[in-house]
C-alpha cells in the first residue's frame, strides 16, 4: 500500500488531468496525461470498488480523460464506421463469449477456481474498453500528420527529464518508488544485471522502462533525420545521450529495436519504411503459428546457442518449455480460451502455479483463445496496413519521416509482444494516432479526387 504521498498523488490525478485539459488543446493534454501517468504515478496499486474492475493508474487516466473530454464538449467516437471499428467490436464480443463459456467451477489441489458469471462478462469488457481508450484518443485527436513533430519533440523531452532518476538508480539500485511512495512492487533480482542494476524509477520493471526509452530514442532519431531541435538541444545530441542511457539499461532487445529503427530511417525512404514495418510485423506471426502447430525447431535453436552461451541457452530453454505448457493448457479450450482468474495458467497437483506468462501472444491465446488472438493482432496490424496504403498521400517529406517512424514504433511493439507484453498505454495512443492519420489521409485523397472529377466534368460540359 502506498504512503500518504502515494495516495495523494493517485487520488488527485483526475484534478491534474482536468487542469491539463483546461490549459492545453485536447491532443496535447491527452499526450501529457498519459505520459506523465506512466512516468510518475504509483505503480502496482489499484483501488478495488465493488462491481467494477480494479482502478489502477492506467484505467484512472483513461476514465478521467474520457469523462472530462465529454464534460468539456470535446466528444469523440469510440466506434466510427469502418473495418477497424468492426474488429474492435468483434474483439469485445470474443471477451464476452469467453467469459460466458467459462461458467464451470473446478479445483486443482488446494486452489478453487469459481465459475464465471455475467458480472465477469461485464468486467472483461469494461477492462478491455479502458485499456483501448488511448487507442480511441489517438485515432480521434491525434489524427493530423502535422502534429507528429510536436508529439515527438515532447516525447524526447520527457525522456530526457527522466534520465537523471534513471542514472541515480543505475548507481544505487531501483529505489525511487520505495523512497517516494513507501513501497516497492519491483522484483529486485530481475533488475540485477552483472555488477549493476536496471533502473525502474516509477515504471515497475526495468524491461518496460528500457522499451519506453527506446521509443523516445526512435522519436529523437526521426527528429535528427529532419534536423529539428529538441528545446535547447540538437536532436543529434539528444539521440547520442539517450542511446548511452539505453545501453546502461542493459536490455539488449531494446537496443536491437533501436538499431533496426536506425537502419530503416537512414537507409530507406519513408514509403519503404512503412512497407518493411508491415512485412516484419506480419512475419513475426510465424512464431506463434509454428508453436501452435508443433513445427517450431526449438531444440535445434537451443543446441546452436548452447555452443556460444550456455546461460543464454538455458534461459531460452526455460522460456520455450514454459510456453509449451501454457500452450497445451490454452489448446484445451482453443477457440475462446479460459478467460480470467488465472484459469489459463498451469498448476501442479497441490495447486502451485508452475507457469510464467511473458509474451502477450501466449496470454491472449490462453485467456481469449485463438479467436481472441486473431482479433487482437488484427487490431494492431490494421494501422500498419492503412499506413502503407496512405503514406504516399503525404506531400511534405518531413511529415513522411515522422509518419513512417510511427509505423516503425508500432511494428516494434508487435514484434516485442512475442517475448514480452509489447504495448503500453503510450504505444496504444501512437497506434491510434497512426490509424487516425491514415484514415484522414485517405479521406483527403478521396475528397481531392472528387473535386478533380467534378472540375473535369464542368470543363466537359462547357461549349
Amino acid at each position: 500500500m502506498p504512503n500518504i504521498i502515494g495516495n495523494l498523488v493517485f487520488y488527485s490525478w483526475p484534478l491534474v488531468i482536468f487542469w491539463l485539459l483546461s490549459k492545453y488543446p485536447a491532443k496535447q493534454a491527452i499526450f501529457f496525461s498519459i505520459t506523465l501517468a506512466i512516468m510518475f504515478l504509483p505503480n502496482g496499486f489499484a483501488i478495488d470498488y465493488p462491481l467494477i474492475p480494479p482502478i489502477d493508474r492506467e484505467s484512472l487516466t483513461a476514465m478521467s480523460l474520457a469523462l472530462f473530454l465529454v464534460i468539456k464538449n470535446k466528444k469523440f467516437s469510440i466506434f466510427p464506421s469502418g473495418l477497424p471499428s468492426k474488429l474492435l467490436i468483434g474483439y469485445f464480443l470474443v471477451l464476452a463469449i469467453s467469459a460466458e463459456l467459462n461458467s464451470d467451477a473446478f479445483v486443482i489441489g488446494n486452489k478453487f477456481f469459481p465459475a464465471l458469471t455475467h458480472h465477469d462478462v461485464f468486467s472483461s469488457v469494461v477492462r478491455a474498453l479502458l485499456s483501448f481508450m488511448p487507442f480511441f484518443f489517438g485515432r480521434h485527436f491525434l489524427n493530423k500528420v502535422e502534429d507528429n513533430e510536436k508529439i515527438f519533440k515532447s516525447l524526447v523531452f520527457m525522456g530526457l527529464i527522466y534520465t537523471p532518476f534513471m542514472l541515480i538508480e543505475l548507481r544505487l539500485s531501483p529505489q525511487f518508488h520505495n523512497w517516494v511512495y513507501g513501497y516497492s512492487n519491483v522484483d529486485f533480482l530481475q533488475q540485477v544485471r552483472g555488477d549493476g542494476y536496471r533502473p525502474t524509477v516509477f515504471y515497475g520493471h526495468g524491461l518496460s522502462l528500457a522499451f519506453w526509452i527506446s521509443t523516445c530514442l526512435i522519436a529523437a532519431i526521426a527528429l535528427q533525420k529532419n534536423r529539428v531541435r529538441v528545446s535547447i538541444f540538437s536532436a543529434s545530441k539528444a539521440t547520442i545521450y539517450l542511446f548511452v542511457i539505453l545501453i546502461l539499461c542493459k536490455t539488449w532487445s531494446a537496443i536491437a529495436y533501436v538499431l533496426l529503427a536506425i537502419l530503416f530511417i537512414f537507409k530507406l525512404k519513408p514509403v519503404k519504411q512503412a512497407k518493411w514495418a508491415l512485412i516484419l510485423a506480419a512475419l513475426i506471426f510465424t512464431y506463434p503459428v509454428a508453436n501452435t502447430t508443433g513445427v517450431f525447431p526449438d531444440h535445434e535453436i537451443i543446441s546452436n546457442i548452447q555452443q556460444y552461451s550456455p546461460a543464454r541457452a538455458e534461459s531460452l530453454e526455460f522460456r520455450f518449455r514454459n510456453e509449451k505448457i501454457l500452450l497445451a493448457r490454452a489448446l484445451e479450450r482453443p477457440f475462446f480460451g479460459w478467460n480470467g482468474w488465472g484459469r489459463n495458467r498451469v498448476y501442479n497437483s497441490w495447486g502451485k502455479d508452475l507457469s510464467i506468462t511473458d509474451g502477450r501472444w501466449i496470454i491472449e491465446i490462453g485467456v481469449n483463445g485463438i479467436i481472441g488472438f486473431i482479433f487482437y493482432y488484427a487490431i494492431l496490424m490494421i494501422p500498419l496496413i492503412y499506413a502503407h496504403k496512405n503514406i504516399e498521400n503525404i506531400e511534405n517529406p518531413q511529415q513522411r519521416v515522422y509518419f513512417a517512424a510511427l509505423a516503425i514504433i508500432l511494428a516494434i511493439c508487435i514484434i516485442d509482444s512475442i517475448p514480452n507484453t509489447g504495448m503500453g498505454m503510450m504505444h496504444w495512443l501512437f497506434a491510434g494516432a497512426l490509424l487516425g492519420q491514415s484514415e484522414s489521409l485517405a479521406k483527403q485523397k478521396k475528397m481531392a479526387t472528387k473535386k478533380l472529377q467534378s472540375s473535369l466534368d464542368d470543363n466537359t460540359r462547357k461549349p
